[in-house]
This record gives structure tokens, C-alpha cells and sequence, in this order.
């Protein structure tokens, strides 16, 4: 046991005897101390802290200290895997160093990120690995014999994403303890891992997954810190949401009835001819009348290209899609009784396993067919989407999520936690005004802290407001037209090393056709080249451009001259027609409430100040951010939008830009 009382400060306070370029920040100490008095108190917390109060290490410190002092677990929840990543690779060794003491740190991933050897084997062994993968799978193999983790991303080479559908965990397709590769699996070598962890490292999916699925998937703790927090509430409506498409449905029952020699369907595996006949034809009924139930739901809503919330109740096919999935999940739990998961016999154990998990998938999707259809829970939004290009039908897809996630996070997470800490750069919707944030996650009894940026943004960056952009409007062409003249002068000033971030894929589309050939940079697009593909093109090339959309707006982190650039073309709303928020903007109207004031803004000021914050990312950077969007000039809340950023100096002609940006500090 950890016997050691000194506080958490102490250890800090050394830092800079083993990392030479950390020095202590009163903002970074004030965290730290709030942080280890919150575990040490067993109270819940919530800490704004400006970019560069170094908020990993004051959370780190005092939940090691915690964890080593009480032999429990704390779990450290992040939005990204890069994140997860630096927390265990960065930060955790330089504890160690701290702390003179031996931390045991995991990271751990959801099950369909780990290599199923068992899944593995039957692939390769029925040739169904894909066209693509033959001339791969060598080096696949070579890989996965020297993996210690069998972690997806630890892949370096190519594997096609039908190829990782295929070979990787799922939960309900997994033999457990009762498999041959059981003391090798990859996913339960990891788990017995992160039950002797001090620090858990977790995404926020993987928390959300761990909840929904009734805390079963990881150890037991009470103890968790959330970073990148402000999109956790979003995260958690995510992970209770329902989706069925006909094609999800046709591929399940395709993998109950292909009589394909190669890779039979489940029900070819029974040893019952009589059983088999009639489970055929059940199946066969069950695709019939889904098909149906979805060619009335097609014919029953008006031609959409967009998602579009139902709300009103449809008959449909009157149950008959679910009652025949119904009889088809009877007859499989009945066939199921013949086969037994502990079986000696392998054979016997995977047609008992893919029985169990048809039947388990069949019945969710005959729920979510009769949800959609009665709407009988006032908590669940609908609605309905077009299908993609790559669809086989031309059927609509159904969606369901909850309309409140801040009432799972209140009435299932906080009462099984002593301290939830949540911190992030953009908590507050206004000055120490944390409602907004604390609405979403149930307006529990929470301490609140807020700790500006100890970087000096009035000295080093400027704010520019242009004058004469026409305001965006239902077509955005006049707007467009305005910003693709204004882009290439802001270009030219940093000489490239920008971020211009949209709002949307139509307004980047509009603006890359416009500019992005004339360019003297190179510009990387998002919607063109994907994410990661324009980021790391953006990294390694000199003087160049990223547009992208909203995964650019948070989360990356870019130091020094790369970056001197943040280019905000519009104020970030979510669009009023996305179906949530469309059903939480009806509830506000229905109890007279102001559904722009108390939803729309608050999340675009969120959304907004962590745009502004890619620019300022060390002491030393300098820069210009760009706000396009005269509506931060002409409309009320422009004023709460600008209040709610950091101190730089505001200017309001490119001339006048052209100055002081040559005045910037050179480091």
C-alpha cells in the first residue's frame, strides 16, 4: 500500500527537476489541488481550463495518488484514441518519474478493435477474406503473429474494412472462457489488464458502451475524470441509439440461410432436417414482410435527401414485419435448446453461439420496427434517412435516440461513481456560466472551477472582423462569393499555414471549387481526401492549407509556425433540422421557453470557442484568427459569442490586419 501523505502539489513541484521545460503555472496547481480534494472527498467536479494550464498532468498526478493510496482504479475517459494514446505514451511516464513509483496504466479499447483468432482462422479457412486482401494477407499474418495486443490500429498495412468486419471481436458472437483460443484471445488478455490498473484509459464510447451495457465490459471503479468532456452528453445519446435498415436486416438473415458450401449459413449447420425446413421458411417470411414494411414506410413519408423526423404514430403493415421476426426468434430459441455452448464439441458451441446471437439480433430489430412504428416512448426521437449510394434497396433507414442523454448520466452514472470529474476547454456558454453544460448532464449538485489560459492572447494573436460580407442566407451564394475573395488574402498574409473551417460539406465544396485550384498554397480538403488523410497531408507539407469541417474545429493540436491561421467562416448552429434537436426545440416552445437562446447558442458558442482554440496552442505561438460571419457584428448574440473568447486585440480592416500582424511577436 502507498503510504505516502504528501499532496499532490509536492510532487509537482519537482517537476522541473525531471523535464526540464516544465515550469509551474498557479492555474495548472489550482486544478490539481481541486481535482485531488474532489477524490480525496469522494464530491463531483467540474473544471474549465484554458489551453495551456496543462490540465492533463493536474488530473493525473492526483488520481495516481489516489489510486496508489486506496488500491482502487480511477478511470480516465478522453474523446479521442490519439488522446488515449499520449496519456499512456506521454504523460503517465513522466508520473512515474514524478512520483519515484512504479504506475500501472492501461489503455483500453472497445471489443471490435481487438483480432478474434477464432474469427481469424474461419475466414481464411473459408477463403471469404475478399478479393482485395489476397495480396495482403501475408503481411497481415506476419502482424498478428507478432502482436502482443491484436489492436486495430497498431496496423500499419492495408486491411480493407470488410476484411476487419469480419476478423474482429463482437460481443455477442464470442464463446467467451468455452474457447479453444480463450487463454490467447487477444480482448481477454487486455481485460485481465485492466483489472490491475491504477489508471484506466478509456474513450468516451467505450465509457458510454460500458454503461448501456449495464457496466458489465469493464472492471469495477468508482473514480472517473473526463477530458474533452463538453461532447460527452452528445456521446452518451449515441450509445442508446437504435438503427435498422432493410439491408441490415436481408445481411442477418442471409447469414442464418446461405447455402453457400464455402460458408453455410446457420441454419445448414443444424443436424434436424425437419427443423431446417422450417426455419427456411420462416426466414423467407420474415425478409418478405420486412421488405414490406419497409416499402410502406417509403410510400407512407414525403421524398426526403435528408434525415426527417416522424413523429406521428404509422400503420404501416400492422405488425405483421415484427410478428414474423417474432416467429422466427421463437423457433430459433426453440432449436437452440438441442445445442449447448458448453459442449465439448466445437462445432456444436459456434452453431449454439450463432443461434443465440441471430435470435438476440432479430429480436432488437423486430423491437426497433415496432418503437418506430407505435411511438409509444416520448423519450426516443425518430426518424428516418436515405439510403446511401452503396445500398442494395432504395428503402429508407429508421433511427431512434434518446431526446434526453442527461437523464441516463444522472440516474446511471453519477449515483455508481463517488467523484465524476469533468474538464475541457469549453464548458461555459458565458463568463463562469456552466448551466448550459450542466443542464445536459442532469443538473446534479457539482462544484464548478474555471481556469483561464495562462498564454498571453492580447499580446500574441489577433482577432480579425472583416467588414462588408454579405450575410449567409438560405442559398449562400452571395456569402460564398464574399468569403472566396477574402480567403486567398488571408492566405497570402501567413503565407499559407491556415485552417479554414466550415460549417458545413456544401459551403466547403462551394469555396475549394472556387479557390482551391488558383491557390499559390497547397490546400488539403476534408471532404476530398477524408480526415486523416488531409491532416497528415497538411503536417507534412510547408505552407499549406486545411479545409475542413467539424472535425477540425476540436481536438487537433497543431504548435508553432505550421499554424498561423484559424480561418471561421460562419458561427457553428446545428442545423434546426437535425432531429434531436428539433425534438428539444419543440419542448422548449411547448413550455414557452426560448429554444435559440437556451440550446442553439449555448452548443454554437461551445462549438465555436474550441475553433478559436486550434490557433494558440504554446507560449509561443502567434497568429490571426478570422471571423467571417458578419452575424458576430450585426446580431445580438455576437456580442455573448465574442465575450466568450479569450482577451486578443480585435481589428476591422485587412489594413489595419496587415500591420499588426507584422507587429506579432517574433519567437
Amino acid at each position: 500500500m502507498f503510504s505516502v501523505v504528501k499532496k499532490a502539489s509536492e510532487y509537482l513541484a519537482n517537476a522541473g527537476k525531471v523535464w526540464q521545460e516544465f515550469e509551474v503555472r498557479d492555474e495548472q496547481i489550482q486544478m490539481l489541488d481541486s481535482v485531488e480534494k474532489a477524490l480525496e472527498q469522494q464530491d463531483h467536479l467540474l473544471v474549465e481550463a484554458g489551453t495551456g494550464v496543462g490540465k492533463s498532468m493536474a488530473y493525473l498526478i492526483p488520481a495516481v495518488l489516489y489510486a496508489l493510496r486506496n488500491g482502487k482504479t480511477v478511470v480516465i475517459s478522453t474523446e479521442t484514441k490519439a488522446l488515449q494514446n499520449q496519456l499512456l505514451e506521454k504523460d503517465i511516464p513522466l508520473v512515474r518519474k514524478l512520483l519515484g513509483r512504479e504506475v500501472v496504466a492501461e489503455v483500453a479499447f472497445g471489443a471490435a478493435n481487438y483480432v478474434c483468432k477464432r474469427k481469424l482462422d474461419q475466414v481464411v479457412q473459408a477463403g471469404s477474406f475478399g478479393i482485395e486482401m489476397q495480396e495482403y494477407l501475408s503481411d497481415f499474418y506476419e502482424w498478428e503473429r507478432n502482436t502482443e495486443t491484436g489492436i486495430r490500429y497498431e496496423y500499419k498495412g492495408f486491411a480493407s474494412q470488410d476484411f476487419w468486419s469480419k476478423i474482429t471481436r463482437e460481443a455477442d458472437n464470442c464463446l467467451g472462457r468455452k474457447c479453444p483460443n480463450f487463454s490467447t484471445s487477444y480482448y481477454f488478455l487486455e481485460k485481465e489488464k485492466w483489472k490491475k490498473a491504477h489508471i484506466l484509459i478509456v474513450n468516451h464510447y467505450l465509457l458510454c458502451s460500458h454503461i448501456a451495457g449495464e457496466f458489465k465490459i469493464l472492471p469495477e471503479f468508482s473514480q472517473i475524470i473526463l477530458d474533452e468532456a463538453h461532447n460527452f452528453p452528445s456521446i452518451v445519446g449515441r450509445a442508446f441509439r437504435m438503427d435498422v435498415g432493410l439491408d441490415d436486416v436481408k445481411k442477418l438473415l442471409q447469414f442464418l440461410t446461405s447455402k453457400d458450401k464455402k460458408r453455410p449459413g446457420v441454419i445448414e449447420k443444424l443436424y434436424s432436417e425437419s427443423i431446417k425446413e422450417k426455419l427456411h421458411k420462416l426466414a423467407t417470411q420474415a425478409a418478405e414482410a420486412t421488405e414490406g414494411y419497409f416499402a410502406a414506410l417509403t410510400a407512407a413519408l414525403p421524398l426526403t435527401f435528408n434525415a426527417l423526423r416522424v413523429t406521428e404514430k404509422l400503420s404501416l403493415d400492422e405488425g405483421k414485419a415484427e410478428d414474423a421476426l417474432a416467429d422466427l426468434v421463437l423457433a430459433l430459441a426453440s432449436a437452440l435448446k438441442n445445442y449447448d455452448k458448453e459442449s465439448e464439441n466445437l462445432d456444436e458451441k459456434e452453431i449454439a453461439l450463432e443461434l443465440e446471437m441471430c435470435t438476440s439480433r432479430l429480436e432488437a430489430f423486430g423491437k426497433a420496427l415496432h418503437q418506430f412504428r407505435v411511438k409509444e416512448d416520448k423519450n426516443l426521437v425518430f426518424w428516418v434517412e436515405p439510403p446511401s449510394v452503396q445500398a442494395k434497396n432504395q428503402f429508407y433507414h429508421i433511427s431512434g435516440q434518446p431526446m434526453n442523454p442527461e437523464e441516463i448520466i444522472k440516474n446511471e452514472l453519477f449515483p455508481k461513481m463517488e467523484s465524476l470529474i469533468f474538464t475541457s476547454a469549453t464548458l461555459s456558454s458565458g463568463k463562469n456560466d456552466f448551466s448550459f453544460f450542466k443542464n445536459n448532464i442532469g443538473n446534479v449538485a457539482i462544484g464548478e472551477l474555471t481556469l483561464d489560459s495562462p498564454f498571453d492572447y492580447q499580446k500574441n494573436s489577433l482577432v480579425y472582423l472583416p467588414k462588408n460580407i454579405r450575410e449567409p442566407s438560405v442559398d449562400n451564394d452571395g456569402f460564398h462569393e464574399d468569403i472566396s475573395k477574402l480567403i486567398p488574402m488571408l492566405l497570402q498574409l501567413t503565407e499559407g499555414s491556415a485552417f479554414v473551417l466550415f460549417t458545413s460539406n456544401k459551403s466547403l465544396k462551394s469555396v475549394y471549387e472556387t479557390i482551391g485550384e488558383k491557390s499559390q498554397y497547397p490546400i488539403f480538403s476534408q471532404l476530398h481526401l477524408g480526415a486523416e488523410k488531409a491532416r497528415e497531408s497538411f503536417l507534412q507539407t510547408e505552407n499549406s492549407v486545411l479545409f475542413g469541417v467539424s472535425t477540425f474545429w476540436q481536438g487537433i493540436d497543431v504548435k508553432g509556425d505550421k499554424l498561423k491561421s484559424v480561418i471561421l467562416t460562419k458561427i457553428p448552429f446545428q442545423p434546426p433540422g437535425e432531429p434531436v434537436l428539433e425534438a428539444k426545440m419543440a419542448v422548449l416552445k411547448e413550455e414557452q421557453a426560448n429554444p435559440f437562446r437556451e440550446l442553439q447558442l449555448p452548443h454554437a458558442i461551445l462549438t465555436f470557442k474550441q475553433g478559436f482554440g486550434r490557433l494558440i496552442r504554446s507560449k509561443t505561438d502567434i497568429g490571426v484568427v478570422s471571423i467571417l460571419d458578419p452575424r458576430i457584428k450585426t446580431k445580438f448574440y455576437g456580442k455573448q459569442v465574442l465575450a466568450s473568447l479569450p482577451p486578443a486585440k480585435i481589428v476591422y480592416s485587412f489594413k489595419e490586419l496587415k500591420k499588426e500582424y507584422a507587429n506579432l511577436p517574433k519567437y
